[in-house]
């Protein structure tokens, strides 16, 4: 019976092709098209050349309508050029997202090298003026991207993996980090003019950060001709450089709160551990709401195992992740923005990175579970069984989400921060010159650091100094802390901390336009030379 069944649907989906191939052909005959230049055209509409031509046109469309909504619904001096603050948070996004595009094109850099030029062209062109609501609006949407940077760097983060992790990751991923916060803080300190030592320590950490946005894609590039993956460099570095990131951003969020609070000395040293604490707390009580609120999509499939027959399971997985992404996006910015309202602006991040990491954990443990007791669930009556379970690791789904926000929210972060560069700054030569000098300070430090890290770790010397290369490279953090601590001082600092966050800005930015193009160099040039090859 299934036999016949399924031969008479096979003959009806036969003729049902057979009669759109007609009249597909007899639509074509009757516009003067024989069916052979018709099965041309067709091929020719599939060439990759027209493709590309179709999303180009695609995407000038979608900047076109966008353009156009704006112009037609807000006032006509926001949307004014030059000079309309509107205006010129559009043109740079959209110049920021073209810019990044065709340096990754053209000269095979990091999309974020393109779109911080594009920052720095247009600030300095006169082109870009935000004044008014707007300036406001580009600070939440910077905050908006550190926050989803913090949701990834705590999603990323295994559990499983920590407990696992040698003593040579652990080294690598504290050891560097510290050395050269405290280096080029008090380097900073020294050099730099009215630079307390608590600024200058913001100023270490926020450079000591390891870029994943250059690294990870370099290591994957190596990995996929052969290399790294001998003695599992690869690894020990993207894992090392995640928690490199955490290490980081605690300490910048703390060093904030220091430097921001209000009253005696006791009161200032005492601000780091009770944002530490708060921070914890906080991230560890709403990490484990968000394990069990929305509830797992099997257990939606089970309390609806009577009436699910005519539902798709991938619908309902979809709903859960929209629901945990948005709990967790919310969330999180609620921590950034509402921890610098309460006057704690060091617990948020934090706060941040520990619900991130304590759901991510709760959902993969849930899952495994699950997957180990309870049989495949049955849908529409088919059983998918255990390899084609759409939702075999549901917490992915919210990974690639904030991915997705993510590849969306690079050109605010990048281009954005490029603004904070004007060349009337740099006209003091001293600017650019003491700022390289506490980077290349810090770096040296980092540098020995990481050395001693490692050796003895089983790496040979040409192992060793492919490390400290893959080590350099700075862009993410740098790019979503720096303008934090300028917004901050602008808000509840004086004049000479917004002259110091100027600073702290400006060297971030020459630190990323140095390290992250020759990093990712670095990596692509040497990583054949000095790794070997798997077998």
């Amino acid at each position: 019976m299934g036999d016949r069944n399924g031969e008479k649907n096979g003959s009806e989906l036969q003729h049902n092709q057979d009669d759109t191939r007609v009249q597909f052909t007899d639509s074509c005959g009757a516009a003067g098209v024989s069916g052979s230049d018709a099965a041309a055209l067709a091929s020719r509409c599939d060439n990759r050349l027209l493709a590309t031509a179709a999303n180009l046109a695609a995407a000038i469309l979608a900047v076109a309508i966008a353009w156009t909504l704006l112009y037609v619904n807000v006032s006509p001096e926001l949307m004014a050029m030059p000079g309309g603050s509107l205006a010129s948070i559009f043109v740079l996004y959209v110049t920021g997202t073209v810019a990044g595009w065709l340096i990754t094109k053209v000269g095979g850099l990091p999309p974020l090298l393109g779109m911080m030029l594009a920052g720095i062209a247009l600030q300095n062109s006169g082109l870009y003026n935000v004044t008014g609501w707007c300036f406001h609006l580009v600070s939440t949407m910077r905050e908006a991207a550190l926050t989803v940077i913090l949701i990834k760097g705590g999603l990323e983060l295994n559990a499983g993996q920590l407990r696992r992790l040698s003593g040579v990751v652990a080294r690598l991923t504290v050891l560097p980090c510290v050395a050269e916060a405290v280096a080029a803080g008090v380097a900073a300190h020294f050099i730099l003019p009215n630079f307390s030592l608590v600024w200058g320590l913001t100023l270490g950490f926020t450079l000591s950060a390891v870029s994943p946005a250059v690294l990870v894609p370099s290591l994957f590039r190596l990995k996929r001709i052969g290399y790294g993956e001998v003695k599992g460099i690869n690894t020990l570095l993207i894992a090392a450089s995640s928690l490199d990131d955490a290490v980081s951003i605690s300490a910048f969020g703390i060093l904030l709160g220091v430097l921001f609070s209000n009253g005696s000395l006791t009161s200032k040293i005492i601000q780091g551990p009770i944002d530490v604490a708060i921070g914890t707390v906080v991230g560890l009580v709403w990490g484990c709401v968000l394990i069990f609120v929305p509830p797992s999509p099997w257990a939606i499939i089970y309390n609806k195992r009577e009436n699910v027959q005519n539902a798709k399971k991938s619908e309902i997985e979809n709903a859960v992740t929209a629901k945990r992404s948005f709990l967790l996006g919310a969330g999180g910015f609620l921590a950034v923005t509402g921890s610098q309202w309460c006057g704690y602006p060091g617990a948020g991040p934090l706060a941040c990175i520990i619900s991130a990491f304590v759901a991510g954990t709760g959902w993969r443990k849930r899952s495994a579970e699950h997957k180990r007791n309870n049989p495949p669930v049955s849908v529409d009556g088919v059983d998918r069984g255990n390899g084609e379970e759409k939702g075999e690791d549901d917490e992915l789904s919210v990974v690639q989400v904030f991915e997705y926000a993510w590849t969306g929210l690079q050109p605010v972060l990048f281009a954005f921060i490029g603004t904070d560069l004007k060349f009337e700054l740099l006209k003091r030569g001293d600017m650019i010159f003491l700022g390289l000098i506490v980077l290349a300070f810090g770096l040296m430090i980092r540098l020995i650091v990481t050395t001693c890290s490692v050796v003895g770790s089983g790496f040979s010397r040409k192992e060793i100094l492919f490390v400290n290369i893959a080590w350099l490279p700075k862009a993410t953090v740098q790019a979503a802390l720096a303008p934090v601590a300028l917004d901050i001082a602008r808000n509840l600092g004086t004049e000479e901390d917004v002259e110091c966050a100027t600073r702290l800005v400006t060297i971030a930015v020459i630190s990323i336009l140095l390290t992250a193009p020759v990093g990712a160099f670095g990596i692509q040039l040497f990583g054949p030379k000095l790794l070997p090859r798997n077998s």
